[in-house]
């Protein structure tokens, strides 16, 4: 028997658009699905069906009342969903699917990077080719935007949901666990992750000898609902699961490399296997390859592409673009969003991202401010931070105003206390050998000098100058 989703299965769009704060360079359609919570048969429609035969297992509700089909990866109603272009990011992805493949010891992954490094798209890259290489996986998906997935709460839930896809056998087992306990979902994630380790002895007998099963958790960082609590409570309870005895799982997970994450990770009993999405991967060669694949892309297929010159766009063009993507890929595919808008004349618009054409409305950084004024409204100590950007972005001499302000700066501010700011604002900047402020984004220096797009970020460095002089003057 077939029965029509509960309305509360269906995928629903959030109501903020559904960016994620990794690069997008490529839309997909969103998947049509139809997910069948209490009936005897259960047959998803889209990208990956599955038909189950199961005697009815209404105990399972509970379940299904908590499953997150946008946290899915092409089951929710995500039209944006980005991959890595073709070509592009393939060291890392080989480093991810050789863990996979069973290179090394270690049965967690983690891969970290700072905004806009592209860690989602991975992360989809991974997943998908996981499913064409015959690799089974189950992901969740955080974005803070979306409430049916910025919590840890419907995390297991959404997990044993796409694990009953896999394999159908589980569900009398787990039908069982819930009829004896049907409020386990509300008690600890380590209480629910139990639900998971009932299914050791089921699944390895739908396995090759010895072959893992992979969950993949993309964007903790992005869980913002007690993010201290629910962060660390599912790195530990994940980690117990996959380091149990004749456990099949392994955890694959891709966040920011914020403090209180690098922390969870530290405090492990097991170690993690991580990367972090440096320069030591060389994105600037992916990045030429999507911009130069963008611009090729839209003098095809652009409405206005018989107005477009033969040699445009010119290779200084192109290299501003990548120069000022500073190795992350957010910004490149902000822009060449930006220009290749049916709406808009590239040439017009690459003038406007270039700045030498004013823009009214529509800025093409808009996503990109939206990361920065993020990151930077979430910092405890706004007038330190403000100090810091500041003398980041005073130019270096060594005429005695300078030498008076860098003496302001050492006097005010200790290492341990610039460390301390830093850390907070660790997806956008970072502390080189030295102890010496570097942005990740050169862009960000574009941002905080323009007060129309920073707002209340603004970064007046005459202002701040002016203050320091006042302040140095004044008796101690």
């Amino acid at each position: 028997m077939e029965v029509n989703i509960p309305r509360h299965l269906q995928p629903t769009m959030s109501n903020r658009p559904t960016e994620d704060f990794d690069y997008q360079m490529a839309s997909s359609n969103a998947a049509h699905t139809s997910v069948f919570a209490n009936a005897n048969g259960v047959r998803i429609e889209g990208n990956f069906t599955a038909n189950i035969n199961t005697p009815s297992k209404s105990s399972l509700e509970v379940l299904y009342q908590r499953v997150s089909p946008n946290a899915i990866l092409n089951i929710g109603g995500r039209g944006e969903d980005a991959r890595c272009h073709p070509g592009t990011r393939e060291e890392v992805i080989g480093l991810m699917e050789r863990w996979m493949d069973g290179a090394g010891n270690n049965r967690i992954f983690w891969m970290s990077g700072p905004a806009g490094g592209g860690k989602t798209a991975i992360m989809k890259t991974v997943t998908e080719r996981a499913a064409k290489r015959g690799v089974p996986t189950a992901n969740f998906f955080f974005f803070r935007g979306d409430s049916s997935r910025n919590s840890a709460h419907p995390v297991v839930a959404t997990l044993l949901y796409q694990l009953f896809r896999l394999y159908p056998s589980c569900l009398d087992i787990a039908a069982k666990l819930f009829a004896e306990s049907p409020r386990i979902l509300d008690e600890s994630m380590e209480e629910q992750c139990k639900l998971i380790s009932a299914l050791f002895p089921i699944i390895p007998q739908s396995l090759p000898a010895g072959a893992p099963i992979f969950i993949l958790i993309d964007g903790l960082d992005e869980c913002d609902v007690e993010a201290d609590r629910s962060q660390r409570d599912i790195l530990h309870a994940f980690e117990r699961l996959v380091m149990k005895d004749h456990s099949p799982f392994r955890l694959l997970v891709a966040s920011r490399q914020e403090p209180r994450i690098q922390m969870i990770f530290n405090q492990l009993p097991s170690t993690a296997c991580s990367i972090f999405l440096g320069k030591k991967y060389s994105p600037q060669n992916d990045i030429r390859i999507f911009v130069q694949a963008e611009f090729d892309t839209l003098k095809v297929s652009h409405p206005s592409k018989g107005s477009l010159p033969s040699a445009w766009p010119s290779s200084s063009d192109v290299d501003a673009i990548i120069a000022k993507s500073s190795g992350q890929f957010i910004y490149a595919a902000t822009v060449m969003r930006y220009i290749s808008h049916p709406s808009i004349v590239p040439t017009l618009g690459l003038e406007r991202v270039m700045g030498f054409v004013p823009v009214v409305n529509n800025s093409p950084f808009a996503n990109l401010d939206s990361i920065y004024t993020f990151i930077l409204g979430r910092v405890s100590d706004a007038d330190a931070m403000r100090d810091i950007l500041s003398m980041k972005m005073v130019p270096r001499s060594l005429n005695l105003s300078d030498m008076q302000l860098l003496s302001w700066y050492n006097s005010r501010y200790n290492s341990a206390l610039i460390e301390s700011c830093v850390s907070e604002l660790s997806a956008i900047i970072k502390l080189d050998e030295d102890g010496y402020v570097q942005f990740y984004h050169a862009s960000l220096d574009d941002f905080l000098r323009d007060q129309a797009r920073s707002g209340p970020y603004w970064i007046d460095v005459d202002a701040f100058r002016a203050k320091v002089l006042v302040m140095s003057q004044q008796p101690t």
